[in-house]
């Protein structure tokens, strides 16, 4: 094995310790040493690749980003109408916070602009890679006729992203609450609020 494979599994590892430890605990609550122990290294070897606990959540937002930038694709470049890949990418994102809903919600929080640290450049650019992909995403349904021509495209990608976002989150949230007050199974509530988005802002 390579000295640079060896980093990327370790690195890899501590990142999959990390993150289970954030979801469970949160990230204040989570330290160094438990994410050491429970990767099966030394505290030493975690500092060796990572300067903080900051950057190893920032890291994981990096690779959590990098799977939301996967789905944007596929809802640019996959099969089906625009309706029938929006309402994948809808989902396909329920089930990533429903997995994981700190990190999910780590990716809608404040992130640095400083763009000397490798991070927050990949960080960066990841974002705006999936920004395209969801711009050309509502290119393809202004070309299917679906999506209005005089939409301003790039707006439009923060609008669509933080609803969806907001939806699945608000779902999550308040649950009991749409069942005892709307009679409403958070399943439904997700169907209509995206259906709704759908049509009243495309």
């Amino acid at each position: 094995m390579s000295k640079k494979t060896r980093i990327i599994i370790y690195k890899e590892s501590v990142m999959d310790a990390a993150e289970k430890l954030f979801e469970s605990k949160g990230y204040e609550a989570t330290t160094v040493d438990e994410i050491a122990y429970n990767t099966g290294i030394s505290k030493a070897t975690v500092y060796a690749y990572y300067r903080s606990k900051e950057e190893i959540w920032d890291s994981l937002m990096c690779r959590y980003m990098e799977f939301m930038l996967e789905d944007a694709r596929k809802a640019a470049d996959g099969e089906g109408t625009f309706e029938e890949r929006y309402y994948k990418l809808c989902f396909a994102l329920v089930a990533k916070f429903e997995e994981h809903p700190v990190i999910y919600r780590g990716t809608l929080g404040k992130i640095s602009m400083d763009m000397e640290q490798e991070i927050y450049k990949k960080i960066y650019d990841v974002g705006e890679a999936t920004n395209e992909a969801i711009a050309d995403f509502i290119r393809s349904g202004i070309k299917e006729g679906v999506v209005r021509k005089d939409i301003d495209i790039y707006p439009a990608v923060i609008m669509m992203w933080s609803s969806i976002s907001g939806i699945i989150s608000m779902a999550s949230d308040k649950e009991e609450y749409l069942k005892m007050r709307f009679k409403m199974s958070k399943e439904e509530y997700l169907k209509k609020a995206f259906r709704m988005l759908l049509e009243g802002c495309l």
